[in-house]
């Protein structure tokens, strides 16, 4: 009989988690822990790699002791993590500097002479990803040209989650699907030797780990690991995935045109495929997905949750002092005047474009920022409101609209999902049933099904989804509502395309005030 537990570990851009589940996926123990993002100049976002191992052990020991589990009964332990960014270590197997983040902007300067030197495009072609100041190539450049020293202590470039099973087992080893970050060839499943060549990033390739299957158990815990968190020594762990992917198998998309987005601060939009296409080129990204001959063609937009709570925070002071700091009673009072705006907002269309950054997907723009469109005398705040949750829906749908195949259905997770009102809209925008599983951490819980798979006790993928995700809410899409947002959507699309310029214009307009005069 196998032991009744599973342990998920997740390793987010700030926050981690440990999540105890049982077999049929019902979360028994959660425990989080937050990491600092250290910023300390512009545009740097850096975390101590040692403080993520501290947060890793306080969040196992708190989800076994709260929750009363014994460490026997935990049957293997799935880990994932952040994608992207840079930590590095050195033979010692110790960091040899803190490690810079996805988020991190240092080496924008870096990207924008390989976008004009062709490179970006170039690299496209053989990783199907369009490179990005925070993807671990543009690091290595940056680290070459101003600490040249910590490479030439690195000995070993880890991932996240990398990270933290090198501290539960001693090894060193990593998938195809954070793999898939580096310099990479999608349609070979390895490291590009000539992608490195490039870049003129040759002398660090040997500094990445090996690729190992994501379902393999390739280590168990050590009896130092053991004596830090609680755990039983001995318990085996899974090589893991990125979370991105983790998040696709724990909301049960698993199969050829299975499509899911992350709806959060970042709106992650992607769909299995069982063949690369890497159609439109130049833009998203391609991800070696958890199963092999299996990849994730994704459009990872900028356009998220931000913009709903900028909204809240500037427009809807009274509705917050009425809810009196409840989040969920918050919204379910501003949801119910935006039901009663309708749909299209009488003619006014939002573009959510508002993260520092621009946008990234479906097209690249780093000058990009929001706007509304359309105001007349007859709009109130609450059909600006209505147009920004809907701006990001249409950003969302601009992002399938620039995926290869068409999507069977669309799964749903992440803070965006917890409102009845926009998984609506997008099941409206879409024109596809949106589907909802329960559960607060499906990265955690999609580790663990794979981990569930590796140590026997579901015999397929198939078992695993049928057994572990529970789907808890249904949206069928409105025909009427669909041919309208079509039809906006159009517009919305024209209206950025039109823009295009004038968002150029305007950060040089930007960069001119904000220089003194002489």
């Amino acid at each position: 009989m196998p032991r009744p537990f599973l342990l998920g570990i997740d390793a987010g851009t700030s926050l981690v988690k440990a999540v105890v589940f049982d077999h049929q996926g019902h979360e028994v123990g959660l425990a989080r822990a937050r990491v600092p993002i250290e910023t300390v100049r512009k545009n740097w976002a850096e975390e101590d790699m040692e403080q993520v191992w501290e947060a890793v052990k306080e969040t196992i020991r708190m989800c076994l002791q709260e929750n009363k589990i014994a460490a026997s009964d935990i049957a293997g332990i799935g880990v994932t993590g952040q994608g992207d960014g840079c930590r590095l270590i050195d033979r010692r197997l110790r960091p040899v500097r803190k490690s810079i983040l996805w988020i991190d902007g240092r080496a924008g300067e870096i990207i924008t002479a390989w976008e004009k030197a062709g490179l970006g495009r170039a690299g496209f072609d053989i990783s199907g990803s369009a490179v990005f100041s925070g993807a671990p190539a543009a690091i290595l450049e940056w680290l070459r040209r101003h600490e040249p020293d910590c490479l030439k202590e690195a000995a070993h470039f880890l991932f996240a989650k990398d990270w933290i099973k090198l501290q539960l087992i001693g090894e060193i080893a990593t998938d195809a699907s954070d793999a898939s970050r580096a310099p990479f060839d999608i349609r070979k499943g390895g490291y590009s030797a000539d992608l490195f060549e490039m870049l003129g990033l040759s002398e660090f390739q040997p500094l990445f780990p090996k690729i190992r299957p994501s379902i393999e158990v390739i280590g168990e815990v050590t009896r130092a690991a053991a004596r830090e968190t609680g755990l039983r020594a001995g318990t085996p762990v899974i090589n893991g995935m990125i979370d991105v992917v983790a998040c696709g198998v724990g909301v049960g998309a698993v199969n050829h045109g299975q499509a899911y987005s992350i709806v959060g601060t970042t709106c992650f939009n992607g769909v299995i495929m069982d063949r690369v296409d890497l159609e439109p080129a130049g833009i998203g990204m391609t991800l070696a997905y958890a199963f092999a001959n299996q990849i994730l063609r994704a459009m990872p937009s900028l356009a998220g949750t931000p913009n709903l709570d900028w909204f809240v925070e500037q427009f809807c002071g009274p509705e917050k002092a009425q809810a009196a700091q409840d989040k969920q009673a918050l919204f379910k009072l501003l949801e119910e005047e935006v039901r009663k705006v309708p749909v299209g907002c009488e003619g006014l269309v939002y573009h959510p474009y508002i993260n520092p950054g621009g946008e990234r997907a479906p097209f690249v723009k780093p000058s990009a920022t929001a706007q509304f469109f359309g105001l007349s005398l007859n709009h109130s705040r609450w059909h600006l409101l209505r147009a920004v949750y809907e701006g990001v829906v249409l950003s969302m749908l601009d992002c399938y609209e620039h995926i290869p195949i068409p999507m069977s259905k669309l799964m749903l997770c992440g803070g965006g999902a917890q409102s009845p009102l926009w998984c609506q809209i997008i099941a409206d925008a879409t024109g596809k049933s949106v589907q909802i599983p329960s559960g607060s951490e499906l990265g955690a819980l999609g580790a663990s099904m794979m981990t569930a798979l590796a140590t026997g006790i579901y015999q397929d993928i198939r078992e695993a989804v049928d057994r572990a995700v529970k789907i808890t809410s249904v949206f069928a899409p409105n025909p009427e509502n669909n041919q309208l947002y079509r039809k906006l959507y159009r517009l919305y699309q024209s209206l950025y395309e039109h823009a295009w310029d004038d968002w150029d214009r305007r950060a040089r307009l930007l960069s001119e005030m904000e220089t003194p005069a002489g």
